[in-house]
């Protein structure tokens, strides 16, 4: 924890005597309090107005193979997928250019 030495306003102050007083916390607690939630709320504003969740749906209506995240290396550099002896379901291509097992 870091120490700050601050100077308040008489409003200021006396809020933060009587919530002490009230909560029964020093005035640091009381303080440390309040920025935590000011804290929270600037963070959520934040994440709001944050351009990256305008990209949410954005692929949405484009086709194309379902299969991209479990078979990354065959996309990315043309490897065959291998498959586990375990596994007893296939996909079947539902496109002519997607990628099926023999």
């Amino acid at each position: 924890m870091q120490r700050l030495q601050i100077s308040l306003d008489e409003e200021h102050y006396e809020f933060l005597k009587s919530e002490a007083f009230v909560t029964g916390q020093s005035m640091a607690a009381v303080l440390r309090n309040l920025l935590d939630e000011l804290i929270q709320i600037r963070q959520q504003e934040i994440l709001q107005h944050d351009p990256i969740w305008q990209a949410i749906g954005v692929a949405e209506e484009i086709e194309g193979p379902s299969d991209v995240s479990a078979n990354v290396d065959r996309y990315l550099y043309g490897e065959p997928v291998e498959v586990a002896p375990t596994q007893a379901l296939l996909k079947v291509a539902e496109d002519s250019d997607e990628y099926h097992l023999n």
